[in-house]
């Protein structure tokens, strides 16, 4: 059963006009736009549609309070760094090619704008440090300290979709993950994948964002331990220009 709502165009004129403010300098606004605008599409409804997936789901409780592991996840900058290497890998190979006199197939390589682009969006979708999943039956809602929340209803034997005006949501089990998938209108495509460790009692969560400009994912993975709210009393954040900055709470 897929959900289509004809009363959400607003939301898609808003999502076109996102490209002009990709590049403003007004960080803090352009986040919390961002953060509600794909909120939305997360906020709709969803029926379970049967497809194929990796593997046969096998739910697991991923339940509590979770802050990130700083000494075990992905730094941003060097998984961009990474994603810039490839590009540069592959222009050295088109530029051999090409003086073989060998065609090639594919499409325009990223500039620097695109990276720019590409990084932002991953710093301010991966920017939450603290989680609090919260499981009932057939529902899973994990709360983002300061962004949207990601909830998927499923019974376990399907991925369920939602469909809108602006884009597509599939989430369920993989095996033991629980994956969330959003496809939108524009091109931006975002995965969240969330496993959980019994033996180290760790919860991680691997995140790839794709821009329709640059075809080059940027896979960022966060590593989080359990804690408890009441005794935390501080607060760490990590940026692509300050670095990892802790303030009391």
């Amino acid at each position: 059963m897929f959900v289509v709502r004809a009363s959400l165009s607003p939301r898609f004129h808003a999502w076109a006009s996102l490209q002009q403010a990709l590049f403003a300098r007004r960080s803090l606004p352009w986040r919390v736009f961002l953060a509600s605008l794909i909120a939305l599409s997360f906020g709709c409804s969803s029926g379970p549609v049967k497809q194929e997936i990796t593997r046969m789901a096998s739910p697991v409780d991923m339940s509590g309070h979770w802050e990130m592991d700083y000494a075990k996840s992905d730094n941003l900058q060097d998984q961009l760094n990474a994603v810039a290497r490839q590009i540069r890998r592959e222009a050295a190979r088109r530029e051999q090619l090409a003086k073989e006199g060998r065609g090639f197939a594919g499409a325009p390589l990223p500039g620097r704008r695109d990276l720019v682009t590409l990084a932002r969006l991953a710093e301010i979708i991966t920017e939450p440090t603290l989680l609090d999943v919260v499981q009932a039956a057939g529902r899973t809602r994990v709360k983002r300290e300061n962004s949207f929340a990601l909830v998927c209803e499923t019974d376990g034997s399907a991925i369920s979709v939602t469909i809108d005006l602006l884009g597509e949501q599939r989430c369920g089990w993989d095996g033991s993950q629980l994956f969330f998938m959003l496809t939108l209108q524009e091109g931006l495509e975002v995965t969240h994948r969330l496993s959980h460790s019994e033996q180290s009692d760790t919860l991680l969560l691997v995140t790839s964002v794709d821009t329709p400009n640059t075809k080059f994912p940027l896979v960022v993975s966060q590593f989080f331990k359990r804690y408890d709210p009441e005794s935390l009393g501080f607060k760490c954040e990590r940026s692509l220009t300050k670095g990892k900055i802790c303030t009391t709470r």
